[in-house]
């Protein structure tokens, strides 16, 4: 088994970290040696593990990440791990063999997304990033081409979505169905 460093980012309510938990599962399903089995990143846990903040922005009511401390603490788990799954709001912005963008209709994103927050800014803020495609943009410039995929959570369970990463990371014919650049909430 080639090793691999799979990103996996997208706006808040799309879905990572219970994809990136479902997608290690499937991956590590059959792997039979310590040293070839995924082992999940969640950078939000890892920031605050490792204390890796710089200021806290009170209107968006979250830590604000200092990204170079924690880029090396990626990289050193890395050398240690063979393949990694990581994922988070900001895993695009690290350096990886596979970035792959979950993606979901802003009118569903809303609804998801009162539920899981209560103050509006914040909800507003993420689905008019979504409808833009913030993170697509911001991912293109600094990913090799032909490594950013998306994928349209909208509708689909868990299951159904780590199975499509899942065929993403394994099948080069699948890769064409999902790559970056083809979701536009604008033109819906």
């Amino acid at each position: 088994m080639v090793s691999m460093l799979v990103t996996i980012s997208g706006v808040p309510g799309t879905g990572k970290t219970h994809v990136a938990k479902a997608l290690v599962e499937r991956l590590n399903k059959d792997v039979k040696s310590r040293k070839d089995r995924y082992k999940l990143v969640d950078l939000n846990k890892l920031a605050k593990d490792k204390e890796a903040f710089i200021g806290y922005d009170k209107r968006r009511r979250s830590k604000i990440v200092e990204m170079k401390s924690l880029k090396n603490e990626v990289k050193e788990l890395s050398k240690e791990n063979k393949n990694l799954v990581v994922e988070g709001l900001f895993a695009h912005f690290f350096d990886s063999d596979i970035l792959i963008v979950l993606r979901c209709n802003p009118i569903s994103l809303e609804k998801r997304l009162k539920k899981k927050y209560k103050w509006q800014t914040k909800i507003d803020e993420n689905v008019e990033a979504e409808l833009i495609g913030v993170i697509i943009e911001e991912s293109l410039p600094i990913h090799k081409p032909g490594t950013v995929f998306e994928v349209d959570t909208t509708g689909k369970t868990v299951k159904q979505t780590s199975k499509i990463l899942e065929s993403i990371l394994e099948n080069e014919d699948e890769k064409m169905n999902y790559v970056a650049g083809k979701i536009d909430w604008l033109r819906v």
